[in-house]
C-alpha cells in the first residue's frame, strides 16, 4: 500500500495552531478597531447633541430678552409689589430672572390669550430651566410649561447694564422704576466640565 507523501498529508497540528493563533490576532485587532470607531462615532454624536442644545438655549434666551416688555407682573402670592424685571444671581431653586415678553405668536387669534407671556429662568439640580405661563398675571392655578435648556450646570452669573453702569441685581418695582429696563443683559453659564457659555443680549422695550 502506498502512503501519501508529505505534500499530500495536509497541515500538521502545529501549523494549524499557528494559523488559528494568527487568525485570532487579526480578529482581535479588527474588533479593537471596530470598537474604537464606534466609540469615536458616539463621541461625535454626543458633541453634536451638546452643540445643538447650547445653540437652542442661546437662541431662546436671546429671543426672550430681545422681546422683553416693560409690562409689570402681579405676583401670584398677592402680596408682593408688581414689577417688570427681576434678576439676580441664582440663590435657590426660585427663578433668578423673571419678566414679560411680547411677540408670542397666536395665529388667527385661535387661543384666548394675548401676545404677552411671562418668562422665568431658574437653576434647579444642575439644570437651566425655562418656565413660561399662559398669561402674565399668573395665579397658582395658571398652567405652566417648563423646559430644561442646559444640563450639568455648576453656576450662573447675570449682569445688567444701563448706560455706563453694571449691576448684578435688578428689581423693577419700588427700587428701580418699572418703566426702565437695562440696555443689555449678560449671562455666563459655567458647566461641571469647567467650560463657560457667555452671552449678551439687548433688551426690548427700553425707554
Amino acid at each position: 500500500m502506498m502512503r501519501p507523501s508529505s505534500a499530500q498529508a495536509g497541515f500538521s497540528l502545529a501549523e494549524t495552531l499557528v494559523a488559528l493563533f494568527i487568525l485570532a490576532l487579526v480578529s482581535s485587532a479588527g474588533a479593537t478597531l471596530l470598537i474604537g470607531a464606534t466609540g469615536a462615532g458616539k463621541q461625535v454624536r454626543d458633541r453634536e447633541a451638546e452643540a445643538r442644545e447650547i445653540d437652542i438655549a442661546q437662541r431662546l434666551i436671546r429671543q426672550d430678552i430681545a422681546a422683553m416688555s416693560i409690562r409689570a407682573v402681579d405676583p401670584a402670592d398677592g402680596f408682593s409689589p408688581p414689577g417688570s424685571l427681576f434678576g439676580e444671581r441664582p440663590r435657590s431653586d426660585a427663578p433668578f430672572l423673571r419678566f414679560v415678553r411680547g411677540g408670542w405668536i397666536n395665529p388667527a387669534q385661535i387661543e384666548p390669550r394675548s401676545s404677552l407671556q411671562a418668562v422665568a429662568y431658574a437653576l434647579r439640580d444642575g439644570k437651566l430651566v425655562r418656565e413660561v405661563t399662559l398669561r402674565p398675571d399668573a395665579t397658582n392655578a395658571t398652567p405652566r410649561v417648563s423646559r430644561v435648556l442646559l444640563d450639568n450646570v455648576r453656576s450662573i452669573e447675570v449682569g445688567f447694564i444701563r448706560g455706563g453702569d453694571r449691576s448684578e441685581f435688578w428689581q423693577g418695582d419700588a427700587i428701580q422704576a418699572r418703566e426702565i429696563l437695562p440696555d443689555l443683559i449678560e449671562i455666563a453659564v459655567t458647566f461641571e466640565n469647567e467650560t463657560t457659555l457667555k452671552l449678551a443680549a439687548l433688551t426690548g422695550g427700553r425707554s
